[in-house]
């Protein structure tokens, strides 16, 4: 089967994905094999593609990258009961192996696609819902009311924050770098949105708080924000650290003493803890799918074998939603 391969790591992706020919996958008995129709696109393909030691270092070159997919399941391993051949699914794997023709996943973290999406809307779908479940609901702990900033609406684990933030009955604000971008983000239910390369967050954050800080932040890119918000932060307002930045290192610098004053949480999530949980919250977004409108808009459908213009287009950030890989 095609696949789309990293060969040797570079920090500037000047070493390119390689177009191999590999191995179709084999099924274990609680595995689908999956022929693919899209995959997802995730900013942390591009950490691995640069060869950060804490996602790397588990990984032999080469090999594949992607955690998402949609396609139609055309093998059953002996202990499934929930798929059958022809049904249509999406979901996630902990492999990162998804930039191929064909992929053999766990049946616990797949789903059936339902009908208001297509291929490439349901493999935009997981990651980012599953993210921000992971830092609103069992990270942050929202409460409905609270106001909940999100640093970087305009992507796909920035929109599903604010869809998700919306439905439980929270204020979102949101920055953004563009007035296309703010526009989207309001159009996904954001109420204010702060233009950060023309406005202080900082600033608008206090006076849309009246003073009092924002109960919650999801941080997309701590490499940049972190310090600034522990003054954005209400008194024991909580930041969820979710990412450090499309393709930024991984070190920041902050005021300790200013943390403590703001008695705050910080708290750190990671995908590769999540895998657990993950059934129970795709059974959760199950439900709720059918009841609301949560989707993240597809920007761009990019043949597999241009995956490296697709990353120059993600490490560009010249985009909202997500970008999806057609085999």
């Amino acid at each position: 089967m095609r696949s789309m391969r990293v060969h040797e790591y570079s920090v500037s992706l000047e070493n390119p994905l390689i177009l191999d020919e590999i191995p179709k996958p084999i099924p274990k008995p609680n595995e689908i094999l999956v022929k693919v129709n899209a995959i997802g696109v995730n900013p942390i393909e591009l950490s691995i593609r640069k060869g950060f030691p804490n996602y790397v270092s588990s990984l032999t070159l080469p090999h594949l990258l992607g955690t998402e997919f949609a396609g139609e399941v055309v093998q059953c391993g002996n202990e499934i009961e929930k798929f059958k051949e022809g049904d249509m699914v999406f979901g996630s794997t902990s492999k990162r192996d998804t930039y191929a023709e064909f992929v053999a996943v766990d049946e616990k973290t797949t789903s059936k696609i339902p009908k208001q999406f297509n291929f490439s809307t349901a493999a935009a779908f997981p990651v980012a819902f599953q993210t921000a479940w992971h830092a609103l609901v069992l990270r942050a702990k929202v409460t409905p009311g609270e106001i909940i900033l999100v640093q970087g609406g305009a992507g796909g684990v920035g929109t599903a924050c604010i869809q998700l933030a919306k439905s439980m009955g929270c204020k979102v604000i949101s920055t953004v770098s563009s007035k296309e971008k703010g526009e989207y983000c309001i159009k996904n239910g954001a109420d204010h949105i702060i233009n950060y390369r023309e406005n202080d967050f900082l600033t608008i954050c206090k006076e849309i708080t009246n003073g009092h800080g924002v109960d919650v932040i999801i941080e997309l890119a701590a490499c940049d924000n972190f310090d600034k918000d522990l003054d954005a932060i209400s008194i024991r307002g909580r930041i969820v650290l979710v990412g450090m930045g499309t393709g930024k290192g991984p070190e920041t610098n902050f005021r300790v003493s200013t943390l403590m004053g703001k008695n705050a949480d910080v708290l750190g999530i990671t995908a590769k803890n999540l895998g657990p949980q993950i059934p129970e919250i795709n059974e959760k977004l199950d439900i709720l799918l059918p009841d609301t409108n949560f989707t993240i808009p597809v920007f761009k459908e990019i043949p597999l074998e241009n995956a490296n213009e697709c990353h120059e287009l993600l490490e560009s950030g010249k985009f909202t939603g997500k970008l999806i890989l057609i085999p």
